[in-house]
């Protein structure tokens, strides 16, 4: 169903529509209360309940507290050129006004020093000469460290640093020179030594061969006389063998004859087993016999069993023949008896089964009817929401109507008054654009004159730069002569010497 749109009648529709204003403490702002439009629109999904929107724009001014506006007011000043300069020259006043107060502070602490000085050999006077050499010397030290940082002396320094090490390295190859003579006279010395240690050993070998050729010939005197003696020992020996293999051959017979006895007797006792063997194997053959006998017995009487047994079943199988044939007579007889009472109830379903049939007819035209009525009752209803729905919608086409003329004659009053603050937008545009070339010829000049003042300051600065360096230079100079006199009071070599002073000529003419 399409919706349509109706007004809603409500209390605040009998009410006049009046604008109040209200303030917001907290926010400081208007806020308007306006009665609101409602209308009811009719769907798929049922009747819904919409706001209608206002038409006319929210248009208030804010109302600000007075510190919020002096806020802002304060931080849209624009600060110029101007103003800027007064600030310059409000910070230069402050700084000389503060260094015009150290400086007195300084000479009134100068003439308080002055009055409180000590008298001469006292103790303050020591500590004061004390803290004097200290103060002279951290001076001198500072300064010399500020010349270190120059180019100049790091090129010299490297230079200085260079030739005490080719100094060294000289110093290091002439004691090496001398340590290698040292070396060569204590070899020499060694091969005398050793040369002379020879000729006592070749001594000592010549006496111990003789002791050596002494000793042999009274060795081969021994073994001489060992052989002789070996050779009577071999004939002994051959002797003591000779007895002992009599001897054993006679142990050797004796053994034999003694092996013949056992091989005899064993042959005795390797017949008497086999004898007893075959008794046994007699034995053996006749409990075969006894037992295939007994097996057989066993045959028959199992086969007596079994036949026995078969004339058993027999018997109980016609018993059974005649109990089955009985209860098959029973079992027909309740058969029929149960066909008969089935045939009773399936009557008795059917009769119930026609009486419920109609009951569910007579419910079934009830309900047609009850639904009929209320569909009827529905489309009644219907018509006269239709109705309605078309009465409202012609009254919101009035209204829409109106309310578009309405429109259409603020809107044109809004672009009237846009038209006329466009135009004083342009004028006071074209004002400002005026005064912003003034200010920018202005500025212009103040640059210009800042310009000149710079070239000036730059030009003296350049002066003093020059001045500066060659105070410098001489500084570089002092420094370095002082480096070279360091170096003859630590006893460098004079060539050394002459030739850093030549690379220090070099390096300050190059600069």
């Amino acid at each position: 169903m399409p919706p349509y749109r109706n007004k809603m009648p409500s209390k605040q529709q009998n009410k006049p529509a009046t604008r109040g204003i209200v303030i917001d403490e907290k926010m400081c702002i208007k806020t308007v209360n306006k009665p609101k439009e409602y209308v009811i629109a009719y769907d798929v999904q049922g009747m819904r309940k919409l706001m209608v929107p206002d038409r006319n724009p929210i248009d208030i001014p804010g109302i600000l507290a007075k510190s919020e506006f002096q806020r802002l007011k304060n931080q849209a000043h624009i600060v110029t050129l101007k103003d800027r300069m007064m600030m310059l020259d409000e910070a230069e006043q402050k700084k000389n006004a503060l260094l015009r107060e150290s400086e007195k502070r300084k000479q009134q602490l100068q003439k308080v020093q002055a009055q409180q000085q000590s008298k001469v050999g006292s103790t303050l006077s020591e500590a004061e000469r004390t803290a004097k050499s200290k103060s002279k010397y951290l001076l001198k030290r500072s300064f010399d460290l500020i010349q270190e940082q120059d180019n100049r002396v790091k090129r010299v320094n490297g230079v200085i640093l260079a030739t005490k090490c080719r100094a060294i390295r000289n110093a290091q190859i002439a004691e090496k020179e001398l340590i290698q003579k040292q070396l060569e006279e204590e070899d020499r010395r060694l091969d005398m030594m050793m040369e002379q240690k020879r000729q006592m050993e070749l001594e000592e070998e010549e006496k111990r061969q003789k002791h050596e050729e002494k000793k042999k010939q009274a060795y081969v005197q021994s073994l001489s006389d060992q052989m002789r003696m070996n050779e009577i020992e071999r004939m002994i020996e051959a002797e003591r063998i000779e007895e002992e293999s009599r001897m054993i051959n006679k142990a050797f017979l004796a053994i034999q004859q003694e092996e013949e006895r056992k091989l005899k007797e064993k042959k005795e006792q390797q017949k008497q087993i086999r004898n007893e063997m075959k008794k046994a194997n007699d034995d053996l053959e006749r409990y075969k016999l006894v037992k295939q006998e007994e097996q057989r017995i066993a045959d028959l009487r199992i086969q007596k069993f079994m036949q026995e047994k078969m004339e058993r079943e027999l018997r109980r199988e016609q018993e059974l023949a005649l109990a089955k044939a009985a209860k098959e007579q029973e079992i027909v007889r309740m058969r029929n008896q149960q066909q008969r009472s089935q045939d009773m109830k399936a009557a008795m379903d059917e009769m119930n089964a026609l009486r419920i049939q109609e009951e569910v007819e007579r419910k079934w035209r009830e309900k047609e009817m009850a639904e009929a009525k209320a569909k009827k009752e529905q489309q009644d209803q219907l018509k006269l929401e239709r109705e309605k729905q078309i009465t409202d919608l012609r009254r919101a086409a009035a209204l829409e109507l109106a309310r578009d003329e309405e429109d259409f004659h603020r809107v044109a009053k809004v672009q009237r008054e846009e038209w006329e603050k466009e135009m004083e937008k342009r004028k006071k545009k074209r004002e400002m654009a005026e005064q912003h070339r003034k200010d920018l010829l202005k500025q212009i000049d103040e640059k210009e004159r800042e310009r000149i003042i710079m070239q000036k300051e730059k030009y003296e600065e350049a002066n003093l730069q020059q001045y500066d360096q060659l105070k410098k230079d001489q500084y570089v100079k002092e420094h370095l002569k002082s480096k070279i006199e360091e170096l003859r009071n630590k006893q460098i070599p004079e060539q050394f010497i002459k030739d850093i002073e030549h690379h220090i000529e070099a390096i300050i003419n190059n600069t």
